[in-house]
């Protein structure tokens, strides 16, 4: 929907006021195990109750072809595995497709996009962690996002160790675990900190929130956080 023109506001100005709400997206980051779905869950049902078009969704994946490349960047197992710079553009290709697709729509009609992991999860593991050019993967991003960055961002923080026990404990109950929960403690001690990185370095945008606290006092936290940014 295109926006009212200056003109067309002066002759009519409840043009203006009966546009929809602008779209707010809001992203859940953090290490392996740190609890994101869960409080993407919990804050789309606390919207939902308020009346708001919300639509939860995870990166990778949101749409059929994103679920086919999270399938195979998280599980393949074949001879040579996946290279970093692979294993890059398989995220950007994934991304591309969910915000043409799914999030830009929502969000040009006022919806409120919640996604457990966006860009910058690209940028702590196949950047810091894996070691690719930072600023080979900043163009990609912009390429892959069409510009659209999260307008909140949670980390939700837990020591790299902490979160591994919980990943391991429901790998057991699922009977597997992905490439990246398979990696040693060295690696996900980088994601961690690549993510204290970032919200340091955009203060304006990221909360980091203790992810060790009981789920339903962490929401409480997000959720004022949320109340803030949607004014």
């Amino acid at each position: 929907m295109n926006p009212p023109s200056p003109k067309s506001i002066i002759e009519n100005p409840q043009a203006e006021i009966h546009r929809p709400p602008p779209g707010v997206f809001i992203t859940f980051e953090g290490v392996e195990g740190a609890g994101k779905s869960t409080q993407c869950r919990m804050l789309a049902d606390a919207l939902t109750a308020r009346g708001r078009e919300v639509l939860v969704t995870r990166e990778p994946g949101g749409t059929p072809l994103g679920e086919e490349l999270r399938t195979l960047v998280k599980h393949f197992q074949g001879p040579g595995g996946i290279v970093p710079e692979a294993e890059l553009l398989m995220f950007c290709a994934a991304r591309a497709q969910i915000v043409r697709q799914t999030l830009l729509p929502l969000l040009t009609r006022g919806g409120v996009v919640i996604c457990d992991r966006f860009a910058d999860s690209t940028t702590v593991y196949q950047g810091f962690a894996r070691g690719l050019d930072l600023g080979v993967i900043r163009t990609l991003q912009a390429f892959a996002t069409a510009g659209r960055m999260p307008d909140l961002t949670f980390v939700l923080d837990l020591d790299s160790e902490a979160g591994l026990a919980r990943t391991k404990s429901r790998g057991e109950a699922n009977a597997h675990t992905d490439r990246f929960e398979q990696e040693g403690r060295a690696f996900h001690e980088r994601i961690r900190a690549g993510f204290l990185a970032l919200a340091t370095a955009e203060p304006a945008r990221f909360r980091v929130l203790p992810a060790a606290l009981p789920p339903g006092e962490l929401h409480q936290l997000v959720l004022a956080e949320v109340d803030k940014a949607l004014g």
